[in-house]
């Protein structure tokens, strides 16, 4: 499956992300290569010819390489046979399987052919009865790689122009191609993008199409990427801001895959001349091309550091865009990135990065709790300035383009015990960064008692109250509460646990780079209070799983539908929405468990009845008292910390 097999009248090759490891390259396409089309440098006006071939393959470094093709799938040829391979691929990446759209060439399907190679490679072949467009199977592998949920939710309608605009939309198979010249071909009488975006170097060619503004960005020497500066070593650059970068695909380069606890070192970027290199000890641990275009393969790879040190101080020909890149995806990615920015640096990482970054130093990696920390403000800050949604919902700003509004959550919350209502929805009314409505059932007892309605009148957000009648079982009360929700997601908050303010926020945050059904966190953090003592539990977190913490669910109302809702059943409601979905063949993912703090507290009327032999069989610390990590914000109700015990095997999460 190389080019030196096939006639080479019959046979178009091409590749991206091999920037630099020409030699993988050569080993997985042989020696004809050299006449195959780097898409990374495809002009976006120019399909590759001749306009219909026999056999088409399409090899990419990883996945994230391959979703930054997927935008330039019209270039493609028709195709009779097309395969689409991936050189290496992290752990938690699904196989590549096919999942056809709606186009009908799959109505002409013959065969698919899925492999693994040798060398952990991947090879998607898929045949035809008469040829097929090409780009139409490079999409299908994008989406069985990444699920079914949409990859580019709340963003406007985009055309590119010019090598390497790619970068800007990765994984977005519904971008118009144009010249650097224009006009932008139309939509079914509708106009072909809502934003215009043009890679166009020093030079930017004249535009004079009135009405349409095309938003310009220079291009590095290479052509590989977007960037408004120039490399260090071809001198001095013009101040950069966050909007001049291209943006982090947060798909790819996201938390998945973090580790809690490791024994590594801290590593170091470096400029190794063709390419930025991520050291330790002096050894390579990951190797990064001058664009910047860092891939969840390289992420992994700094699974096993501390963190990573990073020089930003020194300014002599100003920042370079493609480490810029690179700060902001490690960061995005989780990474503990140490360092002290200079002036022009925090004027192109931005002031929320920049404030995440000088909470923490080297000294706070050797500790787990502050390393995960550092960790959690981190990525929100980079993901909140640098993601992909982030960017383009900015640049339409720039264009008096509108955006949709984002995604409402309602909060289902249903409780038995009217003196914990008060407790309940302060836990809500301290979420921030998202719109939020509750639906309040009270499970028994009428809304006029005294506390509960004086409760009610001083939450100051959107509210709804049922009375429900208390012979109704749990999972129905639950059902009756969806129904009335108008949120696009609907999370399952309970009357006795503690939730931070961004709790919610970053439930949405790890649906949005999961591509998770259903998103939860882990019970890490429990207060016992028969014993006075809180513990932090030794559970895997930012993977996907099987279970979640029951009261810390947030799942789409589309995927609760296809679930068939909550069971009618008295307990064991959550564990089974969690088995449900995973029936409908929907994924779920487990984030960070820093925003919640399990309650076991002395009091009735709960449905999960664990005894306490549940939380003490294994854990990592435990604290005298109430104790709260600095991300739930709850001033001085840290406890005092009392002992620390190695983890060993992760304990059973209860559901309620």
């Amino acid at each position: 499956m190389n080019g030196r097999s096939v006639c080479p009248s019959l046979f178009q090759g091409c590749h991206i992300g091999f920037g630099g490891q020409a030699g993988l390259l050569t080993r997985l396409a042989g020696d004809a290569v050299g006449h195959w089309t780097d898409l990374d440098r495809a002009a976006t006006d120019a399909p590759l010819a001749p306009a219909e071939t026999e056999r088409l393959t399409l090899i990419a470094r990883t996945p994230a390489d391959l979703r930054r093709a997927v935008p330039l799938a019209g270039l493609l040829p028709h195709a009779a046979t097309v395969t689409v391979a991936i050189a290496e691929s992290p752990d938690w990446r699904t196989p590549p399987v096919p999942v056809p759209g709606n186009a009908r060439c799959w109505n002409g399907l013959l065969d698919v052919r899925l492999r693994r190679g040798d060398d952990g490679s991947w090879w998607a072949e898929v045949g035809f009865g008469t040829r097929a467009p090409a780009g139409e199977v490079l999409k299908a592998v994008s989406r069985g790689l990444t699920g079914r949920s949409l990859s580019t939710p709340y963003m406007p309608v985009v055309a590119l122009a010019g090598a390497g605009s790619c970068h800007w939309r990765p994984g977005d198979p519904n971008v118009t191609l144009a010249s650097l010249l224009g006009p932008i071909p139309g939509r079914r009488a509708a106009p072909g993008s809502d934003l215009f975006l043009r890679t166009v170097g020093t030079g930017a060619p004249p535009w004079r199409i009135p009405d349409v503004h095309p938003i310009d960005r220079a291009g590095i020497p290479d052509g590989v990427a977007g960037n408004a500066g120039v490399d260090a070593r071809n001198g001095p650059a013009p101040s950069l801001a966050p909007d001049d970068l291209p943006p982090v695909d947060e798909i790819s380069i996201c938390p998945i895959g973090f580790t809690s606890a490791v024994g590594g070192p801290v590593g170091e970027i470096h400029d190794g001349g063709e390419a930025y290199e991520i050291t330790a000890h002096g050894d390579v641990v990951a190797r990064v091309p001058r664009s910047g275009a860092l891939t969840e393969v390289d992420v992994a790879r700094t699974r096993g550091l501390l963190g990573v040190t990073v020089d930003l101080g020194r300014e002599p020909c100003g920042p370079s865009a493609g480490l810029a890149r690179i700060v902001c995806g490690l960061a995005a990615a989780g990474v503990p990135v140490v360092a002290d920015p200079g002036p022009e640096w925090r004027a192109v990482l931005g002031p929320g990065l920049v404030e995440a970054m000088s909470r923490f130093g080297p000294e706070d990696l050797a500790d787990p709790l502050s390393r995960e920390e550092f960790s959690i403000r981190l990525r929100r800050a980079a993901l909140a300035s640098h993601g992909t949604v982030a960017r383009w919902r900015a640049l339409a700003r720039t264009r008096n383009v509108p955006v949709p509004e984002r995604p409402a959550v309602s909060v289902l919350l249903c409780t038995r015990r009217p003196e914990m209502v008060e407790f309940a929805l302060g836990q809500v009314a301290r979420q921030r960064g998202v719109e939020v409505e509750v639906v309040l059932s009270l499970h028994g007892f009428p809304r006029d008692l005294p506390a509960v309605a004086g409760a009610i009148s001083s939450y100051g957000g959107e509210i709804t109250v049922i009375e429900e009648d208390g012979d109704r079982v749990f999972g129905e009360v639950l059902n009756r509460a969806a129904r009335r929700a108008r949120g696009t997601f609907l999370a399952k908050m309970d009357d006795d646990d503690w939730y931070g303010p961004d709790h919610l926020s970053d439930l949405l945050l790890a649906q949005r780079y999961s591509n998770a059904d259903l998103v939860g966190t882990a019970s890490e953090f429990v207060y016992l209070d028969a014993i006075d003592v809180t513990i932090h539990r030794e559970i895997r977190t930012e993977t996907y799983a099987d279970r979640v913490a029951g009261s810390s669910m947030l799942v789409s109302r589309a995927a609760l539908d296809e679930a068939g809702g909550f069971r009618p059943i008295p307990r064991t409601v959550d564990g089974q929405l969690l088995e449900a979905v995973s029936s409908a063949g929907g994924r779920i993912y487990r984030t960070h468990g820093f925003n919640y703090i399990v309650s076991r507290r002395r009091i009735s009327g709960h449905t999960w009845q664990e005894p306490l032999t549940t939380f003490l069989g294994s854990y990592r610390r435990q604290w005298r008292g109430f104790h709260a990590n600095p991300l739930m914000e709850m001033g001085g109700s840290t406890g005092e910390e009392r002992s620390v015990m190695s983890g060993g095997a992760a304990t059973r999460e209860g559901q309620q």
